[in-house]
């Protein structure tokens, strides 16, 4: 045990926590929980209370664990050199399966603890250490379940990963759109209703049903059975190794980056521009934070958009204008790269800082937010109606690249230079307070062009004169001296 102790000393030491220890997760895991738990307790009873106050780190601790904590779930990358160590391959598993419970707990603990402080008063001491107990051995269970996915997912690609990320995410913005709607719900459970045999906060509830429930309690212990029986054999995979660039999204967009290149990227340009054109799709830890944000438009189509309606066509309107609303984190992720170490390529290349930023604004424009206008049109325009689609998307097209390049602002993170650990920090830089002003300036112009654009004809005549701008203004055409690619 002083070899396993001495081992997980280092792994937590390391880059996980140290001087990365993850506390605007934590503090994010608090908030949340308290924010909700207030609002919930005097509205439910006690097994209900435990079955909201146990979906919290449900949802957010699979989140971060499909994320920024995805390599708990991995291989140790120095496992040769510490396996050269005085150390048996048994040390290592336990030390690399009690770094992950130690990581994992502690961030359920920071939403089970004030789940537990915030409970109803018909809920005494002893009921609550049972919630916070629960809830961690929910969240091991979870966290092993995960680890036995890892092997499909690595074998199945990025692709699954992104998926599952992006259902997980979607998930748990529906839980929460339609679990404060179910409040009264909860109050009358009692445990022996045959749908929860399928929620697991039940069988971690079972201690605050009304009645015993032998069930609830059964299907809590195999479960536990079965994630300590996966931490004891299921290996930890391999870090993803490098990854192809020829998506068929590429090959698709294909013609567009040609179109660009001609007219819009300018030859000094066309370097930074294919670096990040080609490079930030393959970067797990950019794909995985921001291509679920994708979904996130479709909540839309959950909450029941009926396009017949005045409120309908009215969301689908906010629909076309969502992309530009989280721009902001989106740009955060741009210098997001699992190898930081390979920038010596670029910066040494005799290229300026300023003209890396617009070649990679330009590479995020292409790659990334013109396809994502074209197929929330081409959804628009068949769930809602043509005429609809054909009058505002132009305006939101214009809208959300004008908003592209008032954003972006290359900054000490070149694009594709950091670890998405170290760029955490930009939370605090007012990122946050960004976000919320973007989403509230698009809501309002999505408002604006939704009543005061009368036709198709004024959409296209303001998509037209950006596009006259950018190309005289910014392409290959416009005025400013060119060096050689």
């Amino acid at each position: 045990m002083n070899r396993v102790i001495s081992l997980v000393r280092a792994q937590l030491s390391g880059e996980v926590l140290g001087e990365r220890t993850p506390v605007a997760a934590i503090a994010m895991q608090v908030v949340v929980a308290g924010l909700l738990c207030a609002v919930v307790r005097g509205e439910v009873g006690g097994f209900g209370y435990g079955l909201f106050a146990l979906s919290i780190p449900l949802a957010l601790t699979t989140v971060p664990l499909l994320g920024e904590l995805s390599p708990l779930l991995q291989a140790d990358r120095a496992s040769e050199w510490v396996g050269a160590q005085p150390v048996t391959p048994k040390d290592l598993r336990a030390a690399r399966v009690l770094t992950l419970l130690s990581i994992v707990g502690m961030l359920a603990l920071a939403s089970l603890i004030p789940a537990a402080l915030l409970a109803p008063g018909t809920m005494g001491w002893g009921e609550r250490g049972a919630l916070v107990i629960g809830g961690l051995a929910q969240t091991w269970v979870l966290a092993a379940l995960l680890l036995g996915l890892q092997g499909f997912l690595a074998k199945a690609g990025q692709g699954a990963a992104v998926l599952l990320q992006t259902v997980v995410f979607l998930g748990v913005l529906v839980g929460v759109l339609t679990g404060l709607r179910s409040l009264s719900a909860l109050s009358s459970l009692t445990g022996a209703e045959p749908i929860l045999r399928w929620a697991p906060q039940a069988w971690f509830a079972a201690p605050l049903a009304s009645a015993g429930q032998p069930f609830l309690f059964a299907a809590a212990a195999l479960s536990i059975a079965l994630g300590a029986f996966i931490l004891w054999v299921a290996p930890f995979p391999k870090a993803p190794g490098a990854r192809s660039t020829g998506s068929v999204l590429s090959i698709l967009l294909s013609p567009l980056r040609r179109l660009a290149e001609g007219l819009w990227v300018r030859p000094e340009e066309r370097g930074p521009f294919a670096f990040v054109y080609d490079a930030l799709p393959a970067e797990r830890d950019f794909v995985i934070r921001t291509y679920p944000l994708v979904a996130a438009p479709l909540l839309f189509m959950v909450m029941g958009a009926d396009p017949t309606k005045l409120e309908g066509e009215g969301l689908y309107a906010l629909l076309l204008f969502a992309p530009a609303a989280y721009l902001p984190f989106v740009l955060l992720h741009v210098p997001t790269t699992s190898t930081p170490e390979a920038r010596w390529v670029v910066d040494t290349s005799p290229i300026e800082h300023t003209v890396e930023d617009r070649g990679a604004m330009k590479a995020v424009a292409v790659r990334l937010l013109a396809p994502l206008y074209l197929g929330i049109g081409a959804m628009v325009y068949t769930l809602a109606s043509p005429g609809l689609c054909l009058r505002l998307w132009p305006v939101a097209v214009a809208v959300g690249f004008i908003t592209l390049r008032l954003l972006y602002r290359g900054g000490a993170a070149r694009p594709l230079s950091a670890r998405a650990n170290d760029l955490a920090s930009a939370w605090n830089d007012g990122l946050g307070g960004m976000i919320i002003a973007v989403a509230v300036g698009m809501t309002l112009i999505a408002v604006a062009a939704w009543r005061m654009v009368p036709n198709m004809w004024i959409g296209w005549v303001i998509l037209g004169a950006w596009l006259l701008v950018e190309m005289t203004v910014f392409g290959t055409k416009g005025r400013g001296q060119t060096q050689p690619a």
